[in-house]
């Protein structure tokens, strides 16, 4: 895994903070992330997220709150994926990892996904699948995954792009506008959860592959 950081790093600064609050929220949520850590429930993933969205002033600078969630969510998406799909060799489940988009005479330039399914080739993954998780989608976050995909097709146009998120933030046109250059868009709630029909998907398109 090439995230550096963690949302149990987060947890652990918590849980060491000179607040008794902190401290104890810290607790709280580390006992949470092992719980979905080990049984990968929609539910119990949820229910952590909701226990960080409730606590936001406890845990301090928005920059903090923000990656503390957006991390966790690649994770869960990330760990859900090595448990429940069979990768054959030599393909392999990354996470934060970058591919190249363009190799040039004098210049690469190469771009970090938060989720891809390929075969590492050097320092970069040659990718069969790549994923954008966030935790809410807007537009402004739907139309940046939708550059870095077009970015990659057009190097790799085979390669599956996907968006998978927790909350929608945004018109259901743009929504639909979006497949013209997205693979899939898979929600991940309770209430209409597609979590298994992003599995079926992503087993679909590693099989053709």
């Amino acid at each position: 895994m090439a995230r550096k950081r963690k949302a149990i790093d987060y947890i652990n600064e918590l849980c060491t903070s000179k607040s008794e609050r902190r401290r104890t929220l810290g607790e709280t949520l580390k006992a949470q992330y092992e719980r979905w850590m080990k049984t990968l429930a929609l539910e119990d993933f949820l229910k952590f997220n909701e226990t960080i969205m409730a606590n936001k002033t406890e845990i301090g600078a928005a920059q903090f709150f923000g990656k503390f969630r957006a991390y966790a969510f690649e994770e869960y998406v990330y760990r859900l994926l090595k448990a429940k799909i069979h990768f054959k060799k030599p393909l392999e489940i990354f996470w934060a990892e970058k591919c190249l988009v363009w190799r040039g005479e004098d210049v690469n330039y190469a771009m970090e996904f938060d989720v891809l399914i390929g075969v590492k080739k050097g320092k970069f993954v040659d990718p069969k699948v790549v994923l954008d998780a966030k935790v809410e989608l807007d537009s402004s976050r739907l139309k940046t995954a939708i550059a870095s995909f077009v970015m990659l097709k057009q190097w790799k146009p085979w390669v599956k792009c996907a968006v998978v998120y927790v909350k929608r933030e945004l018109d259901d046109s743009l929504l639909r506008l979006a497949e013209n250059w997205v693979d899939g868009i898979f929600q991940f709630n309770l209430q209409n959860s597609e979590a298994g029909l992003f599995l079926d998907s992503i087993a679909k398109w590693l099989s053709i592959c």
